[in-house]
């Protein structure tokens, strides 16, 4: 298992080291958790690739590129290998206890990983079964071609599957408590970059603390734990990715931020449909920008259409290789846009995400995301006042973007919109909810910076103020001297 999950961030690492070596601040946790989110597609893509070129699945044909890619880079390669390690310095109190609170947190749901997949029918039918076939198969044409024959959705997009295959393949079983982890450890690499996105634009404590906040919403912990085998953390992972390079190329203009947010755009979509939905509301933003500051450069514009092509154009092709057609191209319905609940859908995802969870059988009552869409919404008011401009607009935007593509979801869908909200709505408004408080956590951390900037007067500036009020109230004092003299 330790082995496997080291050469996923091997293969991930070898992928952004181009655009990560030299960064500086990196530290060494946020490098491995971005190299396994990356890793994780790269894997996956590859036995998809491997598939359609017909080469067996064999431990010598997937692992062996990567290895000679390894050497390669390290006899050839000009960059260093290794990320930049900051300083450590001595943690402050506020530091201390929120790593306390995520410790106990991790604690709290370690034993849901533990009962899956026994618990969750739909993430094993839908995702993990799907794994386990194609590692028996040695491929995925057995069951593409008799998709239509299965409940499981073939239409969704194969990350997690692929990357279980892997799994598989390398253990040389089908393992189901090594694939159990993949949740988890992806859940880990979303809270490593949203710490790293904060302590790249804020302090230490500020950045602590909203990321134990992170590790506190209820919603995420359940799609990363007791819903493992699911894609929903792992597209939360790569959309958090993706829209925190994109506010870093938004306020730096750093070519490879840019190149590193297009890339985790891509493999959203590689993930879910959600993440296609994302990719497209990603690249028209990005399009715009580059318009808008006239940044005519091919290397922009190449990469905005390269990787979306690597991660998208392989599986339209398997779809249509094997006949794989969506549920409603499957029953001959067509998309009819139901108006009437689209009132009913809005106010679903306003309760969901706003307010508390009705009571369950004990009468308590959880926040199902805690405070992370009031908090942006509170950061889209007062971002002036935390003098940011008109560039973090980015991020709730993406954000609202997502939560119009729920709705249109659910209006257009086929099956009963009752059930819909009430199987799904949670699990997806799970994927927005750590994009949601980035936003206002980046606010916060801004405003925190500049009012400690304020607060810091140089000891010559704070004598020389003090003079001058002294010199203040010595002044009526001599003044009224001169006038009775």
């Amino acid at each position: 298992m330790i082995c496997a999950f080291l050469f996923t961030c091997v293969a991930g690492w070898l992928l952004i080291c181009p655009w990560l070596s030299r960064r500086p601040g990196l530290g060494l946790v946020p490098a491995i958790a971005l190299s396994f989110a990356a890793g994780t597609a790269a894997l996956s893509l590859d036995l998809l690739l491997l598939n359609l070129a017909h080469i067996p699945w064999t431990r010598f044909s997937v692992l062996s590129p990567w290895i000679a890619a390894a050497a390669a880079h390290a006899l050839f390669g000009r960059r260093r290998w290794a990320p930049p390690m900051p300083r450590l310095r001595r943690p402050c109190f506020l530091e201390i206890a929120a790593l306390a609170f995520s410790g106990i947190v991790l604690l709290a749901w370690v034993p849901y990983e533990r009962l899956m997949p026994l618990n969750e029918w739909d993430a094993i039918m839908l995702w993990m079964f799907k794994a386990k076939a194609f590692y028996l198969d040695g491929s995925i044409a057995p069951y593409m071609s008799r998709a239509h024959e299965f409940l499981g959705n073939p239409a969704y997009p194969l990350l997690v599957p692929l990357y279980t295959t892997f799994l598989y393949i390398f253990s040389g079983s089908a393992a189901d408590q090594l694939a159990k982890l993949v949740s988890p450890c992806l859940l880990a690499s979303l809270a490593a970059g949203f710490y790293y996105f904060l302590r790249r634009y804020g302090s230490r404590p500020v950045a602590a603390i909203f990321t134990s906040m992170l590790a506190g919403v209820y919603m995420v912990d359940v799609a990363a734990f007791r819903y493992a085998g699911y894609a929903d953390t792992a597209v939360a992972a790569a959309i958090l990715l993706a829209a925190g390079f994109l506010y870093a190329w938004f306020y730096e203009g750093d070519y490879a931020d840019f190149a590193l947010a297009v890339f985790f755009a891509s493999i959203a979509a590689w993930t879910k449909n959600e993440g296609q939905f994302f990719l497209a509301g990603f690249g028209a933003l990005a399009a715009a920008r580059l318009i808008s500051r006239r940044i005519w450069n091919s290397s922009y514009w190449f990469t905005l259409a390269a990787f979306p092509i690597l991660f998208v154009t392989p599986w339209v092709a398997a779809r249509s290789v094997y006949g794989v057609k969506r549920p409603g191209e499957l029953s001959g319905e067509m998309m009819r846009t139901n108006i009437a609940s689209y009132g009913p859908t809005v106010k679903a995802i306003f309760e969901h995400a706003f307010t508390p969870a009705p009571p369950d059988a004990f009468g308590s009552r959880v926040w199902l995301f805690n405070l992370a869409f009031p908090f942006c919404l509170l950061a889209v008011f007062l971002y002036r006042r935390a003098g940011l401009d008109r560039r973090f607009w980015a991020l709730p935007a993406l954000a609202c973007w997502q939560l119009f593509g729920v709705s249109l979801v659910y209006v257009t869908g086929p099956v009963n919109l009752q059930w819909m909200i009430g199987s799904s709505l949670d699990r997806v408004l799970s994927q927005i909810a750590p994009l949601a408080l980035l936003a206002a956590a980046l606010a916060f951390a801004s405003y925190y910076s500049r009012a400690e900037a304020r607060l810091e007067i140089p000891a010559e500036d704070g004598a020389s103020l003090r003079k001058r009020r002294e010199k203040a109230r010595a002044s009526p004092k001599k003044q009224r001297g001169k006038s009775q003299a």
